[in-house]
């Protein structure tokens, strides 16, 4: 009995350095592969040359700006020079650019711009903003004057694309899900205001009902 326990004893540490074996050659071919790995990535890192920064010719978006703003002027000379005079600054078309080129520009300073508190403004505010300083500016204000007829046309267009923009971001079913509430969010505070207005109105100016109703 005893040489035959002795026998398997003897069996099963020949099964384990037989199991160890191949787990120590395993490992030394993984460190072997990552010695030449390390190798071939420091050979590649030092052929790879050197891309020095340089601040000219300016890039990113430096580059685009100056690229645009230039383009921009030298379309404008190139119609200026072969159209009617009504591309001088004093004129409708000039003034129009100028107003688009601060727009523009309101609405990529304030993509740039960030308040931490605050969520991301759309651009369309930076340039509703560039519009109203460009008006309440008094000496751009006294310089730009577009015409009525083309102001009022314009207005009209932009006041259709922003509803349409605003059309096509809504979620159909949100509006579905949510009918009860998007109609008292919209008919009740104008129901409201229509109310008050007309109440103020009768018994303040002594106006008729019909006519503080139509007031509100």
């Amino acid at each position: 009995m005893d040489i035959t326990e002795l026998e398997n004893e003897q069996l099963e540490d020949k099964n384990i350095q037989s199991s160890i074996t191949p787990q120590i050659l395993k490992d030394d071919n993984t460190g072997e592969d990552e010695e030449t790995k390390e190798i071939v990535v420091l050979e590649t890192e030092e052929t790879k040359p050197q891309v020095t920064k340089n601040a000219f010719p300016p890039q990113g978006r430096l580059n685009k700006c100056i690229t645009n703003g230039t383009l921009l002027v030298v379309i404008w000379f190139a119609i200026s020079s072969i159209s009617s005079p009504d591309h001088y600054p004093d004129k409708n078309s000039f003034q129009l650019l100028f107003v688009f080129c601060c727009s523009v520009i309101g609405g990529k300073l304030l993509e740039v711009i960030r308040i931490p508190s605050v969520p991301p403004l759309p651009p369309l505010f930076g340039m509703l903003l560039a519009g109203f300083a460009i008006r309440n500016t008094p000496y751009i204000s006294e310089r730009i004057h577009v015409s009525k007829e083309w102001s009022s046309t314009l207005r009209n267009i932009a006041l259709t694309l922003i509803l349409i923009k605003a059309g096509l971001g809504l979620d159909l079913q949100a509006l579905k899900r949510l009918t009860t509430v998007c109609v008292r969010l919209s008919m009740g505070p104008c129901l409201m205001e229509a109310f008050s207005t007309a109440v103020i109105s009768h018994f303040l100016l002594n106006f008729p009902w019909q006519w503080g109703f139509l007031l509100g």
